[in-house]
């Protein structure tokens, strides 16, 4: 315990010089460009006596966010498009890092208004910080129609019925493939709504070992894909903390994806041998298909091969147009926050379909329904008349898994780092894998309850 304090104590104190570099510095960044008044200070909002503003004009704050992505990032994404609309808003952006977390931010006296977040990080970090709010009654002042989001996106920050955050953009799962292996083995391209099945097809007739060459037909980042998966399986009981993975819904995951696709003797030696990565389909070359998120495209010319193309992620047979799960950024206001009407401005303009737009053209996936929104993706982008930009919103999402604090642990260790590569290596069966898993979780969450 003792050892704790003084780690903390000592990471405080670096807080406290880090935000005060910050706040003299006279860089670019988003969080040292808009002046050092910390939130709550004498910068009140004047935007009325109800704290309505008609003209974002009069809106008035020093607005202190919080969140992961780097300042150079929130400046691009978040920050000059606030301060185009509200020029009399002031923002201070504190990015998490390894030695500044959002405990220690709160230990040093910061004020946190807005912060960046997943569903994930709400129940693990914001609502244990008393920092997540209900936003009905902001929501409601204000007049922020919350029917122009898809559903799907809200379900997994509604906690009691109340919604605690507001999507502003998502990273969307697509199936990338590579027209160069699927055009030299003469295999047709896969198609929009296609299934698992039918992938499997595919994938058998690229997955061949050539030249000395081992070509794979279809894989993805386990992790990712586990977080989204169309049957919406969980990870962990709410109410006992124990991991519930060892079940049907799971095994059905294992044996449709990750056993199916890996049975050939070729790809259980690569996988042993040299466990895949993200460059065995963007530089290497060997894989003909690969499930990822959407941010592959914002830097294609990087992270493409020269002739890729999309289509949507294959279904399964009996849940025909069902996509991914949503893995959102969401945006919040802290309880906490003494500038909560402002925030709440700041927020609607976030889901206005005139900043939806314009990100959506930057190749940011927008959680509103709106179809003119849609129709803009990667509008910004040379290749958007050529590839098969209409694969980001095929389907339906799928509903939102059950969330909990715990999550993280069952996916990165049992299932990651354990599960998937002993399936894929032909070390062990779906039901072994899925039984060792689940009593991983439950040892790695009961040494985390212990710690607190």
């Amino acid at each position: 315990m003792v050892r704790k304090m003084v780690s903390m104590m000592l990471s405080l104190v670096m807080l406290i010089t880090v935000l005060a570099a910050c706040s003299g510095n006279s860089g670019g960044n988003a969080e040292n460009t808009q002046g050092n008044t910390p939130s709550g200070s004498e910068a009140p909002d004047n935007s009325g006596s109800d704290g309505v503003a008609a003209n974002p004009a009069d809106v008035k704050a020093d607005l202190t966010w919080f969140g992961l992505t780097s300042p150079e990032q929130f400046e691009e994404r978040y920050g000059q498009y606030i301060k185009q609309k509200f020029p009399n808003i002031n923002i201070t952006y504190i990015n998490q890092t390894d030695d500044r977390k959002l405990e220690q931010v709160i230990a040093s006296g910061t004020e946190i208004d807005m912060f960046l977040s997943s569903a994930g990080e709400l129940r693990e970090d914001y609502v244990p910080a008393n920092m997540a709010m209900d936003l009905g009654p902001l929501l409601k002042k204000h007049d922020v129609d919350t029917g122009t989001i898809e559903q799907a996106y809200l379900d997994p920050v509604t906690i009691d019925g109340k919604v605690n955050l507001l999507p502003v953009s998502d990273n969307k799962f697509v199936m990338y493939y590579n027209k160069g292996i699927f055009d030299r083995f003469g295999v047709e391209y896969p198609k929009d709504g296609i299934t698992w099945d039918e992938a499997l097809e595919l994938s058998k007739k690229i997955t061949r070992n050539e030249g000395g060459k081992q070509y794979i037909g279809l894989w993805m980042s386990p992790k990712h894909y586990l977080r989204v998966a169309q049957n919406s399986a969980g990870f962990v009981d709410p109410e006992t903390n124990k991991a519930t993975v060892n079940n049907d819904q799971w095994k059905f995951i294992f044996e449709k994806i990750f056993y199916n696709f890996t049975r050939d003797p070729g790809v259980q030696k690569r996988a042993t041998d040299d466990w895949f990565a993200h460059v065995d389909f963007n530089r290497d070359f060997v894989i003909g298909m690969y499930v990822y998120t959407s941010g592959w495209m914002q830097d294609a010319e990087k992270n493409l091969a020269m002739d890729w193309d999309i289509a949507a992620v294959p279904s399964f047979a009996d849940m025909p147009g069902v996509n991914t799960q949503p893995y959102a950024t969401y945006v919040g206001i802290s309880a906490l926050s003494k500038n909560q009407d402002a925030s709440m401005q700041v927020m609607k303009y976030l889901i206005s379909e005139e900043y939806q737009t314009i990100m959506s053209k930057k190749g940011m996936i927008t959680p509103l329904k709106t179809q003119s929104v849609r129709d803009a993706a990667f509008a910004d982008y040379p290749f958007a008349s050529e590839k098969n930009i209409a694969a980001l919103y095929y389907g339906k999402p799928a509903p939102s898994r059950v969330l909990t604090q715990y999550d993280e642990l069952v996916i990165e260790n049992a299932f990651d780092q354990e599960a998937v590569k002993q399936i894929a290596m032909g070390n062990l069966d779906v039901n072994t894998a899925l039984r060792q898993a689940e009593e991983n979780a439950n040892k790695l969450i009961q040494e985390q309850l212990a710690q607190k």
